[in-house]
């Protein structure tokens, strides 16, 4: 009798135990989906990344978005039941989310410390760069895109081409498939020196970007012209330059680390020598 007492005991004590252990929504948690918490700081950082239309419903939005969280976490729970948190690809994509992650905060602590352009700098720029500003345009283009291929013949047929036409008749002459689309392009989203080169082609010439894996030959078939307010066109500067300081103080950073630091390549893989980049450019 006193053995199953005492055994009754340490059940009791341990039914106590784990109901200490359970896990209750309040104070900062405010979901628990089979055991596991989500705090109001991950639904903040859910909030974080959607675009809330004006006057919407904050309260109502949260409710969705805590839902949204809830089914993912299921899921996941399904997914790690299958064994796939386990999986290379899985692991890799989490290292390179980690280094995102990080480089993101470098790059934000770098922002922090750049000082704000004042305007004569800003009106510099502008002045100098009249096509992300007073000479923005946007273009209505005509496409052909096929995938890319390092073939020297082709470049060299497709070179004399001077209409779509002609790229399109090159590119069925070697069988090589291609679509065609319909597409826009604005100046202010490109380089300035890339955009005065395309403002300098004849009109109907074909101009060819490297995208994605794939060629894209465009033809300007409509321009518009779209300059930026005089009020919005100092602070969008500032933005620039600020972005600008701060890829540059990247840049620098990633250069000085590189040089001292020991990195091997697989020859496979490897960067080719500087002597030989510059003498193949």
């Amino acid at each position: 009798m006193c053995v199953n007492k005492a055994v009754l005991a340490v059940g009791a004590a341990s039914m106590l135990l784990l109901g200490g252990c359970e896990k209750k929504v309040g104070g900062q948690v405010v979901a628990v989906v089979n055991g596991e918490e989500v705090t109001q700081q991950e639904l903040n950082a859910e909030l974080g990344g959607a675009a809330l239309p004006q006057g919407a419903d904050r309260k109502a939005v949260m409710t969705q978005l805590l839902q949204r969280i809830v089914d993912r976490k299921l899921l996941v729970a399904q997914a790690k039941e299958q064994g796939l948190d386990k999986s290379p690809i899985y692991l890799a994509q989490i290292q390179r989310a980690q280094d995102a992650v990080l480089v993101d905060l470098l790059v934000g602590k770098v922002a922090k410390g750049m000082p704000v352009p004042d305007a004569a700098a800003a009106g510099r720029f502008i002045e100098g760069n009249p096509t992300l500003f007073a000479g923005r345009k946007r273009y209505e283009l005509d496409q052909l895109a096929f995938r890319a291929a390092n073939d020297p013949a082709l470049g060299a047929k497709l070179k004399p081409a001077r209409t779509l036409p002609e790229v399109e008749a090159v590119l069925k002459a070697e069988g090589i498939p291609f679509q065609r689309g319909a597409a826009q392009l604005d100046t202010g989203s490109l380089a300035p020196d890339v955009a005065t080169r395309i403002a300098a082609l004849p009109p109907g010439e074909p101009f060819l970007v490297p995208q994605n894996g794939q060629m894209i030959v465009s033809v300007i078939r409509r321009i518009e012209a779209a300059p930026v307010a005089a009020q919005q066109a100092q602070p969008a500067a500032v933005e620039l330059l600020r972005r600008q300081a701060v890829e540059q103080a990247m840049r620098k950073q990633a250069d000085q680390a590189r040089a001292s630091a020991k990195i091997e390549y697989d020859p496979a893989f490897a960067p080719p020598k500087a002597g030989k980049a510059a003498a193949t450019s």
